[in-house]
């Protein structure tokens, strides 16, 4: 590797930079910072895209872990990375290396100056490299297979393989049949990451590689048999860090018989239901509104007291017009006495308690779920949502429409904060309707913003994060921008950091842990440390970062 291309590595650990900003940054010309620039960007350790920045590959975080640890110049630099190369697979003499057509006065220097690093040792058989990260950079660097296609996210690695003996993990559809889905596909995908596989991982890892109609329904067949077990908002995230995101969006939408962006990606809804069906599973059903207004009426004319109740979710969405169909009826009620009040009538309208939730509702801890053939089904709540956003004040003087139907008068709450609820439950067609609601509706974005801090003072938790990668799917799926998202990703990574350093830790140990970029982490530190927030221990090789003192939100 050459020294200017270390160089521009190193440069680029705490920020990017414009061509013209890096030359002088490295005091070289514009020109040649180019080509080296194109150069590395060929090796997959840089990309260009609004300025240069350090890749989100494999190999650019095993470099950038490694420029942590080390000075390259004394380990990569000149034919340094060859001698190191011709060290992967064992121990080699002086002698051995020799005969692999490295002079000897070439190799004494290279090797002293490389073991004076601790990268690698002398040992009884001859020199050997110590240091993993270093041997896994160097296989990457070399990794050639024409047989093989390769997916990069933050230093892990998915890969599509002709070979039946892949190095790796099994996932995607080669895991399918590990998880009860009989399925053979033709070529082995398998993951090479530091980090064990989910359910979640092997389904939006077969998201990514997707290519046929049939591995897309395939995916949806899988998506449908786990549905009760899967983590909604673990597969968002998994989606934004392989960059699958509008496919993932897409079959969710494919599934709930919704529109979908992609129409070439899937079968025909016939062929797949036929396809499901030989599996065992089955799409759930939408309820139109005058379902929806037949079960509001029937519960009004059946309550033998008055009782207020607030409307959000599809339903609050097809009594402004908004929406043509919904599956559920979401309630939050103000106290236990109305919420058995209600729970009671509808008992005796016929509707049954649900006694298994999927996983992405049971995180929304209803107190009830009830449902009836030919109705949407009842989730009620009790002054809270999600465990987390509670029914405020505010929030109820901000309900700008009521609607009576016998002794049950419906209030709906704000588009607002409908739209903060959508953003963190993460449920089948809640990002369609958050969308809409943007499109739709004149936001208050501050008022949003100041409602999730607020909810959290409340509540003790972090639920902002879910919003920023509500605000990112908007940004990436539908080109909405939410002009407070800079803002929130501070916030966030505030928090994030502020939670994180309750014990030291270095920042090579924040980059491991946290999913933000590089040069946002260096920065908010500096901020942090500014403001007194926490300290810095700079005595060691690496600095140590601690939060000074309780986390006070």
């Amino acid at each position: 590797m050459r020294g200017t291309a270390i160089q521009i590595i190193e440069s680029l650990r705490d920020r990017s930079y414009a061509v013209g900003e890096l030359a002088d940054a490295i005091d070289k010309s514009q020109n040649w910072t180019s080509e080296v620039v194109s150069d590395l960007a060929d090796e997959h350790l840089v990309e260009r895209d609004n300025g240069v920045q350090l890749a989100d590959t494999y190999e650019a975080t095993l470099c950038a872990d490694l420029i942590e640890r080390y000075d390259l110049n004394k380990v990569l630099t000149g034919t340094k990375e060859d001698v190191l190369s011709a060290l992967l697979s064992d121990p080699k003499t002086i002698g051995e290396l020799q005969q692999a057509g490295f002079a000897k006065s070439t190799l004494y220097e290279h090797l002293n100056e490389i073991q004076e690093t601790g990268a690698i040792a002398n040992t009884d058989d001859g020199y050997a490299i110590t240091d993993e990260t270093l041997r896994s950079f160097l296989r990457a660097r070399r990794r050639e297979n024409p047989f093989e296609t390769v997916y990069h996210a933050n230093g892990a690695r998915l890969i599509e393989t002709r070979n039946d003996d892949g190095d790796g993990t099994p996932t995607a559809f080669s895991a399918f049949t590990r998880y009860g889905v009989e399925f053979h596909s033709a070529t082995t995908y398998v993951y090479e990451g530091d980090r064990q596989l989910d359910l979640e991982a092997v389904l939006i890892h077969a998201v990514t590689v997707a290519e046929t109609k049939k591995q897309m329904a395939m995916a949806g067949v899988f998506y449908l048999t786990h549905r009760g077990t899967l983590d909604t908002s673990e597969c968002w995230r998994l989606a934004n860090k392989w960059e699958c995101v509008e496919q993932w969006a897409d079959l969710l939408a494919y599934v709930d018989q919704r529109a979908v962006h992609d129409a070439d990606l899937f079968l025909p809804w016939g062929e797949f239901i036929d396809l499901a069906n030989d599996y065992g599973v089955y799409p759930r059903g939408q309820h139109p509104e005058d379902s929806l207004q037949r079960g509001l009426e029937e519960l009004g004319e059946s309550l033998v007291t008055s009782v207020d109740v607030y409307l959000l979710g599809g339903g609050n969405l097809i009594l402004r017009g908004l929406k043509d169909a919904t599956k559920d009826v979401d309630l939050v009620v103000e106290d236990k006495q109305t919420f058995l009040t209600i729970a009671e009538t509808l008992q005796e309208l016929g509707y049954e308690e649900r006694g298994t939730l999927e996983t992405a509702y049971a995180q929304l801890d209803p107190n009830i779920v009830l449902e009836k053939e030919g109705f949407p089904r009842w989730d009620i709540f009790v002054e809270a949502v999600a465990g987390q956003l509670r029914l405020t004040e505010a929030m109820i003087q901000r309900c700008d429409e009521s609607l009576t139907y016998g002794n049950l008068t419906v209030h709906l709450l704000s588009l607002t904060d409908i739209f903060l609820f959508k953003s963190i439950t993460e449920r089948e067609g809640d990002l369609e309707d958050v969308a809409l609601i943007a499109k739709q509706a004149s936001l208050d974005w501050d008022g949003i913003f100041e409602e999730i801090k607020t909810q959290e003072r409340l509540t003790d938790q972090l639920f902002s994060f879910a919003v920023l990668d509500t605000l990112d799917i908007l940004a990436e799926r539908y080109d909405i921008v939410a002009p407070i998202k800079r803002e929130l990703v501070s916030y966030c990574l505030e928090n994030a950091l502020l939670v994180s350093l309750e014990t030291p830790k270095t920042i090579e140990d924040l980059r491991t842990e946290l999913d933000f970029p590089d040069h946002r982490i260096y920065n908010k530190l500096r901020q942090l440390e500014d403001d007194s927030q926490i300290s810095v221990d700079r005595s060691g090789r690496l600095n140590t970062y601690q939060r000074d003192g309780p986390l006070d939100r």
